[in-house]
């Protein structure tokens, strides 16, 4: 027991110090921290510093719901009824028209389904990274994170249903499964509506269970058992554990956004470890040897990044182009869009879980998000300067 106890902590030390050294070299490199990552964990394994273990993909799983859980904590559904109507109207306009192109693309090209879930996905990881580089000021970016947050219910919504797709197949038990999915989004409908007439009659119960000043960490306890009950739940349901996870996250974020020191703790604690060492994780996986042997996978996923980027320049500028008013806004926009680093992986993962595509589609679409982090970053920050000019 001892020396098993050994070599798990030995590999968790390595692995520990590829999350320290993670964002040292994300700063001299200027490539986004996730890439990295990935990065430190294909040549972790490539070179045999570390292996793969339960243990480590066990907390790779937790790493990845935690992450989750992180996201669901973004959404803020009580700000969309301030957005406006022409606002929504374009995003309306955004998505129907983002995921009708790429149905059709699956379609006329025969791709496996999950590419309508891919495709389209959306993430808010390097939306807040543009947000400390180049403000929140800006219109584009400030539409793109509101754009964005619905986006990426859409994108958890979709995984949810190929998910039980893939799972069940078109058969009687996936219709099952969808009414228990049915049923159990009613009940936390009807959840969320009892909680917000129990805060409305009772507000000091909000703050019986996170007081603002408290030396016993009763808001991070709190926090945990709601992430912990709901992925229980949701997986007692059969259902998917990442819905459960948003969920949560999302409970908090309606109901406890005055406890503004807590998503700051929180998100210390996720991307601190749990989420470096899911990237890190999910990097291992790749074989680097295979890839290096077949450079068509570097190709293909050059493919699956120009074509998430056509297709949101094609939706931007039929839905947003009369609302930003400017070629520049419009496509530094789309670009925002195209780098959704964080579910692209977290699809591929879920995808080849289920056997959904082959591996090398799996190793395409980790490197689409690599590209996708790398390139459209640099094109983003030339395109920024270069429009800029003319304004001096």
């Amino acid at each position: 027991m001892e020396n098993i106890l050994l070599d798990i902590f030995i590999a968790f030390s390595i692995i520990a110090i590829c999350i320290v050294i993670a964002p040292i070299l994300a700063n001299l490199t200027r490539i986004p921290i996730v890439v990295v990552e990935m990065f430190l964990g294909c040549f972790g394994v490539y070179f045999g510093v570390f292996s793969h273990s339960e243990a480590f993909e066990l907390m790779a799983k937790v790493g990845f719901l935690f992450l989750m859980f992180l996201c669901g904590m973004e959404v803020d559904l009580r700000g969309f009824s301030r957005l406006g109507k022409r606002f929504l109207k374009s995003v309306v306009v955004y998505f129907v028209v983002l995921y009708a192109l790429t149905a059709i693309i699956v379609l006329v090209l025969e791709l496996p389904n999950v590419f309508i879930a891919a495709l389209p996905v959306m993430s808010l990881g390097m939306i807040m990274t543009l947000i400390k580089d180049y403000g929140k000021d800006k219109l584009w970016l400030e539409i793109s994170l509101a754009v964005g947050v619905i986006g990426e219910v859409i994108s958890i919504a979709i995984l949810t249903l190929i998910s039980g797709f893939y799972h069940y197949g078109n058969s009687l038990r996936l219709y099952e499964n969808l009414t228990v999915l049915l049923v159990f989004m009613l009940g936390v409908v009807g959840i969320f509506w009892v909680f917000k007439m129990l805060f409305w009659w009772f507000p000091n119960f909000k703050l019986f269970l996170m007081p603002y000043d408290d030396l016993s960490n009763r808001d991070i306890r709190f926090v945990v058992m709601l992430f912990i009950v709901f992925v229980a739940l949701v997986l007692f349901l059969d259902l998917e554990a990442v819905l459960g996870a948003f969920l949560a996250g999302t409970i908090v974020a309606i109901f406890f956004s005055y406890k503004h020191e807590l998503v700051g703790k929180l998100n210390e604690i996720g991307f601190g470890f749990f989420v470096p060492l899911f990237f890190v994780y999910v990097g291992s996986t790749l074989d680097l040897k295979l890839i290096l042997q077949n450079p068509s996978y570097v190709l293909e996923g050059v493919y699956i990044a120009v074509a998430m980027l056509v297709l949101r320049l094609v939706a931007a500028n039929m839905a947003f182009f009369r609302y930003f008013k400017s070629a520049k806004s419009t496509t530094l926009f789309a670009l925002s869009h195209a780098m959704p680093l964080t579910f692209l992986v977290v699809t591929a993962k879920i995808a080849d879980d289920w056997n959904a595509i082959s591996k090398d589609m799996y190793y395409a679409f980790l490197i689409a998000a690599m590209i996708e982090g790398i390139v459209f970053s640099i094109v983003i920050k030339f395109l920024w300067n270069l429009w800029k000019k003319p304004h001096k």
